[in-house]
């Protein structure tokens, strides 16, 4: 894809900055916010005084009426509302010219401010000076009005370098009056186009999500879906569970202004009134919180990195919208559905298309309009017993999941156990009850609920009924541990949590003999009956 009229020109540093500063040059809210060090900005003004170059700035003459920034690390910038579009906006170059906007334009409030830097007259160095009263200190404020120069020159007259300084206030003032930059324009493009251009020359290689352009995209004066967001997150914090994802509240207010919750679909948010996107937040705030009790109390999830994928709290929140009385038989069907597509990994290459049937199936399943979610057929478990143990994956989050649900109040060696693992998901908290080394130590399979930074020692297990079952264990798999026999130990934990699984999906479950896989053999399935 190419930039529609990529127009390069030069203009006036100074010129730039007047417009960031007049709000004829905008910084969209998808913007990253100040993050130069002082450090920084002195090495910026420092190459502008002496010539160096800088680099280009890139502009994009839009149409789209985005959010722009109101102030830029406390320097106010003009937001007037008659706006005339298309307008700029300022895709690369925000730090360079904020900079500029923010030693330029100060208002002189507070010493300490990031803003207050003087030009040392002595040296010809930019500083942030320990004090203002020093007069061979020229405050870049003072710089552009031609009257606060004038005045702030007059200082000198007395002093016996006064025409040394003045000479070189001067050339201080024609380096940033004259300095000229290459500024890029391109044409209006949609911001899907200008998506890929903003990551490729955004310093930090951060995306631009859906979240950032939606944001940017229905903000008004009477709705800022950044502001409703944050609001919803504080909420789910309320309720133990932090760092809900932007994207998932943003799909769940899209579902409740009636929309799907695809990318395309997120996109026609922008077609509501402020008033129906408020509505629409609201919902989902409501129903997030609900969902996220469910959870707690149906699954004993307590923490949001415990769901194995964001899907599944989209697909909930909806039922809740809709659905504000669910009946036990509901109830029921939504845990049997949630550890269906949790064991089987079911959301792990959902398409757009795929989305849009299993959203439908969600609000038939929440009006009443059917009674089940998840087939009944077999399902194969392999992955959730085999994979290698790694928390950023599904399978083994739902292997956790399981342990989890026996609620053991002490470990296997009679330890106690705080529920420290259940707030917070953490390899840490797990450990491998494999007989031997090697191949079996690594998987799903061998892991039970272990806080304590020292190494597990089988000899030292409370052998329990109860207490082995807690973790999903027996007495069988326990001889088999004492054994070192891993091929029969990973036999006899296989069928207990296929037998787990089987029950709480109430269908056949099916993997690959525990022999097969450490043997790395043709595969062959076992059935639970």
């Amino acid at each position: 894809m190419q930039m529609k009229d990529p127009k390069p020109e030069i203009m006036r540093l100074e010129e730039l900055a007047i417009l960031v500063k007049s709000g004829e040059i905008k910084l969209p809210k998808f913007q990253r916010p100040f993050v130069w060090q002082k450090s920084d900005m002195l090495k910026l003004l420092d190459s502008i005084y002496k010539g160096y170059p800088i680099g280009s700035i890139l502009i994009w003459n839009s149409s789209q009426k985005l959010t722009s920034e109101r102030s830029i690390s406390g320097l106010e910038v003009n937001t007037d509302e008659s706006t005339r579009y298309p307008t700029n906006y300022l895709l690369d170059g925000q730090q360079r010219l904020t900079t500029l906007c923010g030693a330029l334009f100060w208002d002189g409030v507070g010493e300490k401010d990031i803003w207050n830097i003087h030009f040392d007259l002595e040296s010809e160095t930019f500083v942030h000076p320990p004090e203002n009263n020093l007069v061979s200190l020229f405050p870049l404020n003072r710089l552009i009005k031609t009257s606060d120069f004038i005045r702030q020159c007059m200082k000198f007259e007395h002093l016996e370098d006064g025409r040394r300084y003045f000479e070189t206030a001067e050339r201080l003032l024609r380096s940033i009056k004259d300095y000229k930059i290459a500024v890029v324009k391109i044409g209006d493009m949609t911001i899907d186009e200008v998506a890929p251009i903003f990551e490729r020359i955004n310093s930090t290689g951060r995306k631009l999500t859906i979240v950032d352009l939606m944001m940017a995209a229905t903000w008004s004066d009477d709705f800022d879906l950044s502001r409703e967001i944050g609001g919803i997150r504080e909420a789910c914090s309320e309720l133990g569970f932090n760092d809900v994802s932007d994207q998932i509240i943003l799909r769940s207010i899209a579902a409740a202004a009636g929309f799907g919750i695809n990318k395309e679909d997120i996109q026609r948010l922008r077609s509501k009134s402020s008033g129906e996107l408020k509505s629409a937040a609201l919902e989902a705030r409501e129903s997030l919180a609900v969902s996220l009790l469910f959870l707690s109390e149906h699954l004993n999830i307590k923490d949001f990195s415990y769901i194995p994928y964001g899907m599944q709290l989209t697909h909930l929140v909806e039922f809740h919208r809709i659905c504000r009385k669910p009946t036990p038989g509901q109830v029921s069907e939504l845990t049997r559905w949630f550890w269906g597509t949790s064991a089987t990994r079911y959301f792990g290459g959902a398409s757009t298309g795929q989305n849009n049937k299993d959203l439908k199936s969600i609000r038939d399943f929440a009006r009443g309009d059917s009674a089940a979610l998840f087939p009944d057929d077999a399902i194969d478990i392999s992955r959730l017993m085999y994979d290698d143990f790694n928390l950023k994956n599904a399978s083994s989050t739902t292997f956790t999941l399981l342990l989890n649900l026996q609620c053991p109040s002490e470990t296997i060696d009679g330890r106690s156990i705080d529920g420290g693992h259940l707030k917070e998901k953490s390899s840490k908290f797990f450990s491998s009850a494999s007989p031997v080394k090697g191949e079996i130590e690594k998987i799903n399979l061998s892991k039970v609920i272990y806080p304590y930074s020292d190494s597990l020692n089988p000899g030292s297990a409370v052998i329990d009924d109860e207490a082995l079952s807690k973790h999903l264990l027996s007495k069988d798999v326990y001889a088999y541990w004492e054994a070192g026999d891993d091929v029969g130990f990973a036999s006899a934990r296989a069928k207990i949590v296929a037998e787990l699984v089987q029950n709480l999906t109430g269908c056949k479950v099916k993997y690959m003999p525990p022999e097969k896989h450490l043997s790395n053999g043709e595969e062959e399935y076992e059935e639970q009956n």
